[in-house]
């Protein structure tokens, strides 16, 4: 049963019918205390049924995480935790500190966001990631919300299918959606998924133990993150990666990514925007430095 099944069959019947009839556009689901459902797709929102109490939705995420709190925990600590289907469940609310970490106490908001491969997605930019020149390291660059890690998922199918040897970091258990360590999600034949493991450890591993020719791996952007992206680029291996910015002008004011981008692990940007799935521009770096970029 998928998450938007199990998700169904614990709402009110009135937006399980709601969500029944949307669920193959449907992107996320919001809930939210004392407040409606919020149904969004890549067109439009809208709001559905009473007003769910605090009871109900702690009730709610407490059987998505299969009655576990403990077993979250870690992944909690940093505001989400991940379905076994790729979906990401975003939570909100009131936290503790328990010695040097902190625990979810009460729960005020969630937001189920709906993985969902889209086989094909990537085609209108693969020739200029897979070009004549060789793989091109390229950076999947949006807001939250515009499918990057859809479309990440199936660059990395079409470029194993394609034969190249593909290395996923999947440190949110997102793009493949492992269980016991297997992707459930269509990440190529030709893949090798380091699943829940910290990108900066996760990378060089793939590296010396898979030989990838590519590096597949979402949202970068924390400490290390550039240096291990650079690390690949000097072993040889393109990398495709994802991270949130609204533009390069944005993305460049973020120090990891300035790094990554102006130290030349990333050969071209793809922006996306403004709905969902929609590939605003590709821009290559014109070997200038600095932000001087052009158009692919």
């Amino acid at each position: 049963m998928g998450t938007l099944d199990r998700l169904a069959a614990l709402l009110p019947a009135e937006v399980a019918r709601e969500i029944n009839a949307r669920c193959g556009q449907l992107t996320q689901v919001g809930l939210r205390a004392n407040r409606p459902v919020q149904l969004s797709w890549p067109n439009g929102e809208a709001l559905a049924g009473e007003a769910l109490d605090a009871g109900r939705l702690r009730g709610i995420v407490s059987a998505l995480m299969d009655y576990s709190f403990y077993a979250r925990e870690a992944e909690l600590s940093q505001g989400f935790f991940t379905m076994n289907d790729g979906c990401r469940v975003g939570v909100c609310g009131r936290f503790a500190r328990d010695g040097d970490a902190w625990r979810l106490t009460d729960v005020g908001s969630v937001c189920v966001r709906v993985a969902r491969p889209v086989p094909g997605c990537a085609d209108a930019i693969m020739d200029s990631i897979d070009a004549p020149d060789g793989l091109r390291s390229t950076l999947i660059l949006s807001r939250p919300g515009m499918g990057k890690t859809t479309l990440l998922r199936d660059i990395a199918r079409q470029l194993s299918e394609a034969g190249y040897r593909v290395g996923v970091s999947d440190e949110r258990h997102e793009l493949a959606a492992c269980a016991s360590g297997i992707p459930t999600l269509d990440v190529g034949s030709r893949t090798d998924v380091m699943d829940g493991c910290p990108r900066t450890l996760a990378i060089p591993a793939l590296i010396r133990s898979m030989a990838p020719e590519v590096i597949v791996a979402d949202e970068i952007g924390g400490e290390g993150d550039a240096r291990a992206l650079a690390d690949a680029a000097r072993c040889g291996v393109a990398v495709v990666a994802s991270a949130h910015g609204e533009s390069v002008e944005t993305a460049l004011m973020r120090p990891a990514l300035r790094e990554a981008i102006l130290g030349g692990a990333i050969r071209q940007i793809v922006l996306l925007g403004p709905r969902p799935g929609v590939i605003l521009e590709v821009r290559a770096l014109d070997g200038g430095g600095d932000a001087r970029w052009k158009y692919a």
